[in-house]
């Protein structure tokens, strides 16, 4: 466990992503079962972001992480947890999640924030079809963001759960499903979920699909 105190925290590491392309101002994470504890959004800053490949049980609390470098978290064949993290004025994207060559990913976010990033809120990219990559988001706020809000592409699952739920103010797409990436929103249908988007609330190409699942609508 890693207890991080109020202020800021500067990254001055680097990290090199699957495809051997070295990232600024990224910490690395090398081991499972590790938690990152800080003090609140606002209250403590992480001044970079994370590199997670292929390790198992990793946890971010109550913190917030902007790397002016490139992307908040880059995730790669791993299981991630966010509880309470905002991914603000990254230069690329807030997240970006995808499986790696033999091992699924999985992320949960509960309470995240994911705005004002130069790329996509939340991007999913999953070019192996046979190998899963599961997200799973629970009264997220995604908004302001130069692409789109949230991307999901082939062999994506997308669960979006909570009354709190909003993806608005992107610059393109709030929500965009596309070659076969899907996303269930466990709202009502009348639910204000994805809005003022700059382009389309809801977009799908290629056999994407976006769907509301009322009958387990609830609030997490």
């Amino acid at each position: 466990m890693v207890l991080l105190g109020k202020g800021d925290h500067e990254v001055t590491s680097s990290w090199t992503t699957r495809g051997g392309v070295p990232q600024q101002t990224m910490l690395g994470i090398t081991c499972s079962n590790i938690t990152f504890i800080g003090q609140g959004i606002g209250e403590t800053t992480i001044l970079g972001g994370f590199g997670i490949h292929n390790v198992q049980n990793i946890l971010l609390k109550q913190v917030t992480v902007t790397n002016t470098n490139g992307t908040g978290m880059s995730l790669y064949g791993a299981n991630v947890e966010l509880v309470d993290v905002a991914f603000v004025h990254c230069a690329a994207n807030g997240i970006y999640a995808r499986c790696a060559a033999s091992a699924p990913s999985q992320l949960v976010a509960t309470r995240c924030e994911m705005s004002n990033n130069g790329g996509n809120g939340l991007c999913i990219f999953n070019s192996n079809r046979n190998i899963p990559l599961n997200v799973c988001l629970k009264n997220c706020i995604i908004h302001h963001n130069e692409y789109h809000g949230i991307s999901t592409s082939a062999n994506s699952l997308i669960n979006i759960h909570g009354d709190a739920t909003a993806i608005h103010s992107n610059v393109r797409y709030g929500i965009w499903a596309y070659d076969s990436g899907e996303v269930l929103i466990h709202l009502p249908s009348h639910h204000n979920t994805s809005y003022n988007n700059i382009r389309e609330d809801r977009f799908t190409n290629n056999g994407g699909s976006i769907t509301n699942v009322e009958e387990e609508a609830e609030d997490n």
